[in-house]
């Protein structure tokens, strides 16, 4: 359950509306607002407990504002409605979900059903029950501990985590911190007396090497110093964001958007998914990498409309491709919006024809539900339409042999174009067929192409090498009706990275009216290896249509340039537990653009659990800290510095920081520990009391309203 799970619209419109709109709230609220307004006992219980952990601050003071019974129920309606799921549906799962998690909490933690205003409470009703949970009970030696796993799709948080809670009293439960408590808080005796190293051996003794290690960070992928038993604030970072998920950004620009969106659905007539033509083929472009290539066709021409201003023609459309992974977890999504004038001789050309719009998005081996939305701005009309999708992988097999995808028209293009365009191979643009079922007249030419891939070897194909290719094709429902073409395609036409187009036309002049199947078969002699692929037609009174006006999406160039799409197969990559290929493609990504800040996060984590300290640094060596940049990537790369012997240069890099983001306590604490370092204890002091004020500031139960 995660409000990022909603998939944003244009984004700078729809801040905008949201901007006014909470503007327009809080004119309302302060109008209607008495100075002395107390909140009725239901409406302060509702703030307080059932809101407490995920209402955001700007929502919290404009419900203090309101005065009427009937304002604050409209307020409690749309606040879950935002956060619904669906929309408009008769349930809310959100809701659902979130008053499971809170009679859990309060019936299982604390005393007297206050349980959701316990440490445990509030862990599990923001984050929802664990993946795993182990307890260990107090024994000589050590307290009682619990210790929580966690696999996270929050963009705020790490993708694997443990949170652990140590027994301060018989069955109270306190929230553990690696930097603030240490392993001496969880132990007694006079090992808890001797500091943070005896406390960490007693740990292990007792409970094991896995237990101790975790006392030490609650990142599994955290290096972590078990010969001083010092804790980075990473975790304590981690701790800060939970206790406040509510208010971090990622959170409240998604909702931002749920409500500008909800505003926007109100205005705009969602059509029944059905409608809407998709065709979808997985291509790998000239550097081997995989790009889900689709055209979406709208039903009919007048379902496309244009309007006139200042006696010029225009359109304005929106498309929003959202890519889902196997868990059904949206990975990434590419929104697109365009508008263009027409001459008038342009429109004429154009009428009667249906509008087909093309584009791509990097994929990776694996499986995948695509949700597309078109949508005419001028009309407010939307198509959508749903897409489960296999990508194949190579590497487990000698070769792949993609889909047919049937088309009408093949132009060579601009090599330098070539990169950018859908649908285009070995130099051509294929202009696909899109329809339910492919139609044609009899006598109508069959022409498709599909892609042959093989693994990447690193050697040169034998000259007299082929591939056996065979082409049948036939009704299905009547025997001894099926025809057969068969042809041989030399191996080096593969190209570097192991990837070969090829198209084929058929004849249909001696085919009758009624359904045929196509199967391509490929099969390669020196391992007699054979592969399939399968598409549908039929041969009838009208053909599919040809004649298109086709759109593309524009930004494809920049989308490439800008480092965004190999950013955009990296999250796929990691998606499905291929941390090398992910390392890569951010790697390619920073190439791209030096700037990209979230591709050098992703590397600067990675380089950080695998302790390649200098090439942390490395990253941000000619790179300025920017208020974009994320306090984990700033801790790492501090720590980083102090790792390689470079104390001051780290007090340097988070003093820098402290200039151009929002002052927190992890920040601070870290700052005091590398002036330590460097032999200022003073500094370090002030520093160490700022960081443990602020995180004292944040670390309580829920606020009294």
């Amino acid at each position: 359950m995660s409000v990022s799970d909603i998939s944003p619209v244009s984004r700078l419109a729809l801040m905008r509306k949201f901007v006014v709109l909470m503007t327009v709230l809080a004119s309302v609220a302060v109008a209607c607002a008495s100075d002395s307004t107390k909140l009725p006992k239901k409406y302060s219980e509702w703030l307080k407990k059932d809101a407490g952990y995920i209402i955001t601050n700007e929502e919290k003071a404009t419900f203090k504002l309101l005065n009427t019974d009937e304002a604050r129920d409209k307020f409690i309606e749309h606040f879950w409605e935002i956060r619904n799921p669906n929309p408009g549906a008769p349930t809310n799962s959100y809701r659902e979900e979130h008053y499971e998690r809170l009679q859990y909490a309060s019936d299982h933690f604390g005393k007297f059903g206050d349980g959701w205003n316990t440490d445990m409470g509030h862990i599990y009703i923001t984050l929802g029950p664990p993946q795993q949970k182990a307890r260990y009970v107090a024994q000589s030696g050590v307290r009682g501990m619990e210790m929580w796993f966690y696999s996270s799709s929050h963009p705020a948080l790490p993708p694997f985590f443990y949170i652990v809670f140590w027994e301060k009293d018989m069955g109270d439960f306190r929230l553990y911190s690696p930097y603030m408590d240490g392993p001496n808080k969880l132990v007694t005796g006079i090992q808890a007396e001797q500091g943070r190293k005896q406390s960490y051996l007693q740990i292990d003794h007792l409970l094991g090497r896995e237990v101790a290690r975790t006392t030490l960070s609650l990142l599994p992928s955290e290096p972590v110093d078990t010969v001083n038993a010092d804790s980075t604030l990473l975790s304590d970072l981690m701790l800060g964001t939970i206790r406040d998920l509510a208010n971090h950004p990622f959170t409240v620009e998604a909702l931002k958007l749920r409500q500008a969106l909800s505003e926007d659905v109100t205005h705009r007539v969602i059509l029944p998914g059905d409608l809407l033509n998709v065709v979808c083929a997985p291509l790998r472009d000239s550097h081997g990498d995989i790009r889900l290539h689709y055209a979406i066709r709208l039903p009919q021409p007048e379902d496309f409309a244009v309007a006139q201003a200042d006696q010029r023609f225009y359109y304005s459309l929106d498309t929003m491709v959202r890519v889902l992974g196997a868990d059904g977890k949206e990975l990434f999504n590419r929104e697109q919006k365009l508008s263009r004038y027409m001459s008038k001789a342009d429109l004429e050309s154009l009428k009667g024809k249906p509008v087909m719009y093309q584009g791509w998005v990097p994929l990776a081996p694996g499986k995948y539900t695509m949700k597309f939305l078109f949508t005419n701005l001028l009309t407010k009309t939307s198509f959508p339409a749903e897409r489960q999708i296999t990508i194949p992988d190579v590497r487990k097999q000698d070769f792949v042999v993609t889909d047919p995808v049937p088309f009408s028209q093949a132009d060579a293009v601009d090599p330098a174009k070539a990169e950018f365009l859908p649908f285009t191979g070995g130099g051509i643009r294929f202009r696909p067929y899109v329809a339910k079922e492919l139609a044609l007249v009899q006598g109508q030419d069959l022409k498709f192409f599909y892609q042959i891939w093989r693994r990447q070897t690193g050697t040169s194909s034998n000259a007299d090498s082929k591939l056996m290719v065979d082409y049948a094709y036939g009704r299905p429902s009547y025997s001894g009706s099926a025809k057969n073409l068969h042809e041989e395609l030399a191996t080096n036409q593969f190209d570097p990275y192991g990837s070969m187009v090829n198209g084929k036309k058929i004849d249909t002049t001696e085919l009758g009216a009624g359904n045929y199947r196509l199967t391509v078969s490929v099969t390669d002699p020196a391992t007699q290896q054979k592969l399939f692929s399968t598409t549908s037609f039929q041969i009838g009174a009208e053909s599919s249509p040809a004649d298109v006006w086709q759109i593309d999406d524009e930004g494809l160039q920049e989308y490439v340039t800008s480092g965004q799409a190999d950013f955009d197969r990296g999250v796929v990559f990691l998606a499905n537990k291929d941390q090398q290929a992910a390392l890569g493609a951010f790697q390619q990504a920073l190439r791209h653009d030096p700037n990209h800040e979230r591709a050098r996060a992703r590397l600067a984590d990675y380089y950080f659990q695998q302790k390649d300290f200098a090439k942390v640094v490395e990253l941000f060596a000619h790179q300025e800290v920017t208020s974009k940049t994320e306090d984990g990537t700033i801790l790492a790369v501090a720590d980083s510095l102090d790792r390689t012997g470079r104390s001051s240069q780290a007090a340097e890099l988070l003093e820098t920081a402290l200039k151009v983001k929002t002052p927190t306590g992890p920040l601070y604490l870290a700052l005091a520990t590398y002036y330590q370092h460097s032999g200022k204890p003073d500094r370090a002091e002030a520093f160490q009391n700022k960081g443990r004020a602020l995180l004292n500031e944040t670390g309580g139960k829920a606020e009294e309203q």
